[in-house]
């Protein structure tokens, strides 16, 4: 019996070559790092160092353990925290895309050049560093920002609102983070919408909402559903918003993982938290991906 080994052509090396500096870029930043975070959160003990034992390495014996998961699944505060983050995260996620969907159909119906200067200014907030959009928000929501200047002006309040400390500032933060990425997908999946299937609905007598409501609309829902699940996935990991737009009644899981690791100098338990936060992406993507199964299991029944 002869092993036969697999024949490699010369187009398929360029392929391995190619995917090489991707491949090792995943492993070094992405599976290498969540490795280690996985063995930190098995260590015993905390609070003596960063690794919850004196002497550190990756492989100790006699330091593997899950104390860490069993106090993090035995403690009211963690599912508190829990809780209130995967709401959060819901709510910011579907506020983000109804205020994206119609925006990215203006933007959708300009001329190209209006069109590429809108996404232009959809996406310049990105290039900023975000602490430096957080403070910026802070003035917009202040005291004596424009919005509560404005409203005093007008005569519509007596004093100023609080608009940041709190559970809307914790919201405003996040949308204004997340919502260029939802607006982005969604411009995206209206221009591969045919052009030429709303003027023939018009041709055929339909109103505006009908063309609407029985053409863009059911066209769009991929787009809708993936620019959901981005902001879900953004919403869930919300650090800057909650830590510095909200309150201590305002703790995400991103907060208090910081919290612990660097506060009270317990690495496995923050480790821990990061990986039930992992599970929690994971779970999301995994019922987003068989949302689109079934799906398409439905479009091939006759």
């Amino acid at each position: 019996m002869t092993l036969r080994f697999p024949q490699f052509s010369a187009r398929d090396w360029v392929t391995v070559l190619l995917l090489t500096p991707a491949l090792i870029l995943l492993l070094a930043f992405f599976v290498a790092p969540m490795v280690l975070l996985g063995r930190v959160s098995l260590y015993a003990g905390g609070g003596q160092s960063g690794f919850g034992i004196g002497s550190g390495g990756f492989y100790t014996p006699g330091t593997w353990t899950l104390d860490a998961y069993g106090a993090l699944l035995g403690d009211r505060y963690f599912w508190e925290v829990l809780a209130f983050t995967v709401s959060l995260g819901l709510g910011t996620a579907l506020v983000t895309v109804l205020l994206a969907y119609p925006l990215s159909l203006f933007i959708h119906k300009l001329p190209p050049w209006w069109k590429a200067i809108a996404l232009v200014a959809v996406v310049l907030p990105k290039l900023a560093n975000p602490l430096v959009i957080i403070y910026g928000i802070q003035l917009l929501l202040s005291n004596s920002g424009p919005i509560n200047q404005g409203l005093l002006g007008l005569g519509l309040i007596a004093e100023p609102l609080p608009l940041f400390h709190n559970l809307f500032g914790v919201v405003a933060g996040e949308i204004f983070l997340i919502l260029p990425y939802a607006v982005l997908v969604l411009v995206t999946a209206l221009d591969r919408i045919d052009d030429t299937l709303v003027p023939a609905a018009y041709g055929l007598g339909a109103t505006t909402w009908a063309a609407f409501r029985r053409i863009t609309l059911p066209l769009s829902v991929p787009g809708l559903s993936l620019a959901m699940l981005l902001s879900l996935i953004f919403a869930l990991g919300a650090f800057e918003s909650p830590y510095l737009l909200g309150s201590p009644q305002e703790i995400t899981l991103a907060v208090d993982i910081q919290k612990q690791t660097f506060e009270n100098l317990n690495w496995p338990r923050g480790a821990a938290e990061a990986m039930m936060m992992f599970v929690t992406l994971g779970i999301c993507i995994a019922v987003y991906s068989l949302s689109l199964r079934s799906k398409q299991s439905l479009r091939r029944l006759p």
